[in-house]
Parts: C-alpha cells; sequence; structure tokens
C-alpha cells in the first residue's frame, strides 16, 4: 500500500535564485559603462612644452573648457583653448613666423600636419580679426576635414611691450556628430 507523504516543498539552491539577478546586474552594469563611454566629454589636451617666464610663471596663463553645438547637426564639439604670452628674451621668439615654427615642429612629432588656414571659424574668435599670416590649423593626416583639429593665432603684443599673443585651440567632434558625419 502505497504511502501518503506530504509533499515536501522543493527549494531552488540559492546560486539558480541568484543567477537572474546577477546577469541582469551585470548587463545594468554593462550599458551604464558603454553609456558613460558615449556620452564622455573627449577633449584634446596637448602637452605642449613651452618655457616658462623669468619668475616661474607659466606661458598658458588662461585655459577654458567649452562645447559647441549647432542646431542643425547632431553632436558637440569639445574645445579645449589655452591663452599664452610669448616675450622674446624668455622663449626667444622674435616674430610670428618664428612663434608658429616651434609649435609646428612639436605639433608635427605628435602626429599632427599643417593644413593651412581656417579663417572665420566661430570656436576661434580671434580667425575673423586676424589676417592669414596668424593664423594655423593643423589635422591628423588619416582622419577627415571636422575631425580633431587644433587651432592656433599668433599675434604681435603691440605697443611698448616686445612680445605674442599665443592661443592654441583643439576641437575634438563627440562620438555622435562623428557617426552622423560617417552616415552622411
Amino acid at each position: 500500500m502505497a504511502r501518503n507523504r506530504p509533499i515536501a516543498a522543493k527549494y531552488l539552491p540559492y546560486g539558480e535564485i541568484m543567477k537572474p539577478f546577477l546577469r541582469n546586474g551585470l548587463l545594468a552594469v554593462a550599458i551604464a559603462a558603454f553609456a558613460f563611454w558615449w556620452f564622455k566629454p573627449g577633449y584634446i589636451e596637448l602637452d605642449v612644452p613651452v618655457m616658462k617666464h623669468k619668475g616661474g610663471g607659466a606661458f598658458w596663463w588662461e585655459q577654458h573648457y567649452s562645447q559647441i553645438t549647432y542646431a542643425d547637426s547632431p553632436g558637440t564639439f569639445y574645445v579645449h583653448r589655452r591663452v599664452g604670452t610669448a616675450y622674446p628674451h624668455t622663449q626667444g621668439w622674435t616674430s610670428v613666423e618664428e612663434v608658429f615654427a616651434h609649435f609646428d615642429r612639436l605639433l608635427d612629432q605628435r602626429g599632427w600636419g599643417r593644413t593651412g588656414v581656417l579663417a572665420d571659424n566661430p570656436v576661434m574668435p580671434e580667425s575673423r580679426l586676424l589676417p592669414p599670416a596668424g593664423l594655423r590649423a593643423y589635422y591628423r593626416p588619416h582622419q577627415y576635414l571636422g575631425d580633431a583639429t587644433i587651432l592656433m593665432a599668433v599675434w604681435p603684443i603691440g605697443g611698448a611691450t616686445e612680445g605674442f599673443h599665443v592661443v592654441l585651440t583643439t576641437v575634438n567632434p563627440s562620438l555622435l556628430r562623428r557617426v552622423s558625419r560617417a552616415m552622411d
């Protein structure tokens, strides 16, 4: 005769219960990491060595981090702008061409090629005021125009002070902007 036993509740092992939570948790972490990578600002901060001023003052005395977006296109440009002042008795540069020669050499060593002038560029207001001889643009040779860019402006201080104002601006498009551009 069969014995009527009470039905014992079957419990899942702890690991079986936790598998869906672990899987979903890892998926959430992966999605969060991807979103962080996708949306993080991609500023280009170049380390371009320039001799400090006498007394130890820094050459680059002003920095700005900003973002530029346009209403008619997706994505953002990440802009890092540095402003410095050069004096002949410290840096040894006596002309705009000597200043550009120093930066041309250093940027070339870092893989940037000179491509000419970008006049009337909203990223660099000086491009609307200075003659083309005081402006330069650089790209990485393997990139398309509109990808990462370096813009420079150099002009004499003027008056009784000998020296030059130097502006170095890096522009890097966001990933969304690059993807959108690739689909054009």
